[in-house]
């Protein structure tokens, strides 16, 4: 890597241009990538895509400045930032969703044709959900509230209520038990009879779990209908939140059930398969979830010393991705890990409560 790209972080650039860069390449785009990405928009990359920037401003003061090429830029762009969010800081591409809602909200305000307004709404909507998200990450839950009534609005207005189902569905990680479980259920009522299957299949996967969380069994078949649908689903292709969802996500969801479940058969096939997902230049956020998962499926077995070393890994992958989410899904290991009294023990649990208190409170 370029000395420019490893010494610049990516929120050092224009996020709205970068989400667009992304969006359009719209494939897998790694931490190291978006850096040499980041890297590359210097003055003179950024002037040769001053024009069709400069199209949406003039959208901005007159909607019938708008055309097909900059509704197309704006979509782009809401995929980036979806695909940005796997890989950055909430707070790091936080500013920068923003702006590109409000620039939405302005043309949708200022009266498009109707054969854009759709199209405007449906992604401010895909945009909106995601920023809701970020916020509730940033313990912001007064934003993310905010946030989550203008996706409502965005999925009336479009006619895609599948948003709300997103939006349901990132809740349902903000709680726990039961109540996560309905958040669950409630995003499947916003589902299609038929296709969006890469939604159903997250759905399916995140009920799934929910299930095994509470000890109900019917968690195998949900997670069996999870795969069917995966195996229909064409998750580049349909929303702009489904391009996470990959042959290691799913196995991810596998072995989080089945950890839950207790069944340490599964365990160990779904925690080989998702431990070959993460790599040297993995998601840190989806690291950290696997991690903490297979660091609770070793303390179940009794292995003390392996369970310690995944959720050191686990707890330094949220750490590097600042990820709240990663943060609380350390808390079973946690209370797993309570009654030892082991100095490399000990000195993880006050490393986990030490990270929670940089953090501050919970947003949930």
């Amino acid at each position: 890597m370029s000395a420019r790209a490893s010494s610049m972080t990516p929120w050092d650039v224009d996020l709205p241009t970068l989400a667009w860069i992304v969006g359009r390449l719209d494939s897998h785009v790694d931490r190291r990538t978006m850096l040499l990405l980041a890297a590359g928009m210097t003055a003179e990359a950024a002037a040769a895509i001053t024009d069709p920037w400069e199209r949406l401003s003039r959208a901005l003061t007159g909607p019938q400045a708008l055309d097909d090429d900059t509704i197309e830029r704006l979509e782009a762009r809401t995929i980036g930032f979806h695909r940005l969010e796997y890989v950055l800081p909430a707070r790091a591409i936080y500013q920068g969703l923003t702006t590109h809602i409000n620039e939405l909200s302005t043309l949708l305000q200022s009266g498009p044709p109707d054969r854009f307004r759709r199209r405007l709404a449906a992604t401010a909507g895909e945009a909106a959900t995601l920023a809701s998200w970020i916020a509730w990450d940033l313990k912001q839950p007064r934003q993310s509230a905010s946030f989550e009534r203008v996706s409502a609005l965005a999925a009336k207005e479009s006619g895609h209520q599948i948003i709300q189902a997103c939006t349901h569905a990132y809740k349902s990680y903000a709680v726990e038990g039961r109540a996560a479980y309905e958040a669950v259920r409630q995003a499947q009522q916003f589902l299609p009879a038929q296709g969006d299957d890469a939604t159903r299949a997250w759905l399916l996967s995140r009920e799934a779990e929910e299930l095994a969380a509470l000890g109900d069994r019917r968690a195998i078949e949900v997670l069996h209908q999870a795969e069917e649908a995966y195996g229909r689903a064409r998750p580049h292709r349909e929303r702009a939140w489904t391009r996470f969802l990959d042959p290691g996500r799913m196995a991810a969801f596998q072995l989080s059930t089945y950890v839950r479940l207790g069944d340490e058969h599964h365990v160990i096939e779904a925690g080989q398969t998702a431990l070959s997902a993460v790599g040297q230049e993995s998601d840190h956020k989806k690291a950290a979830i696997i991690y903490a998962d297979i660091a609770q499926a070793q303390l179940q077995i009794g292995d003390i010393a392996e369970g310690v070393t995944y959720a050191r890994r686990a707890l330094e992958s949220a750490q590097r991705s600042e990820s709240t989410w990663g943060i609380q899904h350390l808390a079973t290991v946690e209370k797993a890990l309570a009654p030892h009294t082991d100095h490399t023990v000990r000195e993880l649990l006050g490393d986990i409560a030490a990270t929670r208190r940089n953090e501050g409170p919970s947003p949930a």
